[in-house]
């Protein structure tokens, strides 16, 4: 009977001890916590509270009227407006479906053993790491319909006789813009998507090839699916930096030629910085904050989990 009693005492201790051993690892786990809440509050939280609380006040002569919602109501039917967001729809679609099909192909051919694959995996990081300014420059000169290197190929090699404006022309202007961007862009999803492909175990493809699988047929059926997690976070990324770019477009052609360009945060940039409109350009920027978020709970919250990659 006494060891049973001692035994009794002794499960109760323990579970004394568990319980307030998690007790003070919560406690001590919410302490580490709240030093990032704070810098994620200060650096992300009270930058849209003040974006927000602008866009229902109308700036003039220095001095803050409050409007309510006269600038949501004063952009919405704005025609530019519109534009500007299909635009921006059109820029990012383009994009997208470059940065995730030629990203996937060179990660497939970075992933194979060949002499010189180091140096090709450092030399696809130069666009990353080129600054948006020099890409922008570079671009310029590049495209530049009397002096630029491109026209001066064209016409050495006879394909062309005059000269052709790719930046100028309202029908070239946005195609040029997305191919540029997407270089500049390639090296982060091919590494992403490298860095994802090294990951998969090479017995499981070796032993798929044994058993007669093709190609084509590792690649759908293994390959890809277990790339899927990747490939999805890829395409998020992509798409909210790219409705978000304003320093490529802004500094090549400003939203021109006849507004083909003119995507939302070139448009926000100019109501703000050259019409000085601060409040519709804030109501502007909540809205595609609203936008940019709405998409991504979706996506996540739908779409991620819902998919058995």
């Amino acid at each position: 009977m006494g060891e049973r009693v001692r035994a009794s005492l002794v499960q109760k201790f323990a579970r004394g001890v568990r319980t307030r051993f998690s007790v003070n690892s919560s406690a001590t786990g919410i302490l580490f916590v709240v030093p990032v809440l704070l810098l994620v509050i200060g650096l992300y939280g009270f930058p849209i509270f003040d974006l927000v609380r602008t866009s229902f006040f109308e700036t003039q002569r220095g001095e803050s009227l409050f409007v309510g919602f006269a600038n949501y109501q004063q952009i919405i039917n704005m025609p530019l407006f519109h534009q500007a967001v299909v635009n921006s729809l059109v820029w990012t679609g383009f994009s997208l479906l470059i940065q995730l099909t030629l990203p996937l192909v060179l990660a497939m051919l970075l992933n194979q053993r060949f002499r010189g694959n180091t140096l090709a995996r450092v030399l696809m990081l130069v666009p990353w790491l080129t600054p948006v300014v020099v890409v922008a420059i570079m671009a310029r000169w590049i495209l530049e319909p009397n002096v630029g290197f491109l026209n001066q190929l064209l016409r050495g090699s006879g394909l062309i006789t005059g000269w052709v404006d790719l930046l100028g022309n309202p029908l070239t202007a946005l195609p040029t813009l997305v191919v540029v961007n997407s270089w500049k862009f390639l090296p982060f999803g091919t590494l992403l998507i490298l860095a994802g492909l090294q990951t998969i175990p090479l017995e499981v493809l070796e032993a798929a090839r044994v058993d007669g699988a093709g190609a084509w047929s590792r690649f759908r059926y293994i390959v890809f699916p277990l790339l899927g997690p990747v490939i999805g976070f890829v395409f998020f990324l992509a798409f909210v930096w790219n409705f978000n770019t304003l320093g490529l477009i802004w500094l090549t052609t400003k939203g021109g030629p006849l507004n083909k360009t003119l995507t939302l945060p070139v448009l926000m940039y100019r109501k703000a910085f050259r019409g000085f409109a601060m409040g519709e350009a804030a109501a502007m920027g909540a809205l595609a904050a609203a936008i940019l978020v709405a998409v991504g709970v979706v996506y996540f919250k739908f779409v991620w989990r819902r998919r058995s990659w």
